[in-house]
Formats: C-alpha cells, structure tokens, sequence
C-alpha cells in the first residue's frame, strides 16, 4: 500500500536528478513480485508518486520501460553469478576453474528459481533504444569461465564453440521446470541441480 511518507521519499529522491533510475528500481520490484504482465506505465508512475508525464519523458513506451528492467533483470543475474564466485576456490587449477564454473552455473539456476519473474523478463528482445551494455554481464562472465577452463586444458577447442549454447540452454531448462515445481520438493530439486551441472560437464567433456 502507498503511503504518504513513500511519495514523499520518492519525490524527494527524483528530484535529485534519478527518476530514470528511480523508475526501474521500482519496476524491477514490482515485476518481482507481481510478473512482467502487470507493468504499465501509469502504474509505474502511480507507485513511485510522479506524474504519468515525468515517466514518458525517460520511456517513449512500455517496450522500453520493459527492456530496461530487463537489463537489470540480467544485471541481477550477473551479481548473482559474482557472488557465487567470491565463494568458489580462487587457486588457478583445473579443479578450481571447474568449480567456479560450477558456481556460476548454480547461481544461474538459482535466479531462474528463486527470481522466476525476473528470469522470465531478463532475455526477452523487446523494439526499444538501444540500452547500455549490462554491468554485470552474465554472458560475459560465462564466457571468461569457458576461457579459463579452454586456456587451462579442460575444455576443448572444438568443445568451446559449442559450449555457450550447451551451457545455457541446460542450466535455463532446468531453472524453468524447477521455478514451475516440476523437479519435486527442494530436497528433489537439489538432488537433480547437481546432477544437471555434472550434465553439462560430461557433454562438454571438461575433466
């Protein structure tokens, strides 16, 4: 529920020169809780207490506005993914680069899970501007990680071309069947999300 002391804190925010990304914060937030479907324009405006004309003048549409929080659909994914890396193994071995892969992968499938709306959002192309480029990238973070373990001796050359796609598409799968309840009870879930990440080591072939 809106209260008077939230407008005021939003106004007084905006008028620090932010609204912009003011705006998105509060529409990452509500396609967070509520779904990509109930995001408009208008209602964006009314939660965060500026007009409907303050909103168009940094979204021309709701496409844009959607592409936006889409972009920090992805650059939550992205931190995601950076977390789960500063509690991988540091050290420059096989077993090492394997495991921060492995760390990545399961911060993949964990934002598919437990941010279901956002993952739905976060790869979508919607026809808006172009957009800065995410910070942090999650493609780019999966790429340094397939490097690594190619540059190491772990994945082959024949293998890295390949691997983006593998990759992505195993850890995706598994997150939306298991955001639908389809992988069984948490216990049943993590069971089957180590088996999936050792999946996508074996058709690789990274050992």
């Amino acid at each position: 529920m809106l209260t008077m002391s939230t407008l005021k804190k939003s106004h007084a925010e905006f008028h620090h020169g932010d609204l912009q990304a003011a705006l998105v914060t509060a529409g990452l937030r509500h396609v967070e809780k509520h779904g990509l479907n109930s995001l408009g324009l208008r209602q964006l405006a009314l939660v965060t207490g500026v007009s409907p004309t303050a909103v168009y003048r940094h979204f021309a549409d709701l496409e844009h506005l959607k592409a936006a929080v889409g972009k920090a659909s992805r650059e939550t994914l992205g931190k995601m993914m950076l977390d789960a890396l500063k509690s991988a193994p540091a050290n420059k071995t096989a077993k090492g680069a394997i495991a921060r892969f492995l760390a990545i992968g399961g911060a993949y499938i964990d934002f598919g899970i437990k941010k279901s709306n956002l993952s739905e959002i976060a790869f979508i192309c919607f026809d808006s501007p172009e957009l800065e480029p995410d910070s942090p990238n999650p493609s780019e973070l999966l790429m340094a990680s397939l490097t690594e373990l190619n540059e190491i001796g772990c994945l082959s050359d024949r293998n890295y071309k390949t691997a983006p796609t593998i990759a992505w598409s195993m850890v995706h799968g598994f997150a939306g069947l298991a955001a639908q309840g389809a992988t069984g009870n948490s216990g049943e879930t993590l069971a089957s999300k180590r088996d999936v990440l050792m999946a996508v080591l074996k058709s690789l072939d990274i050992k």
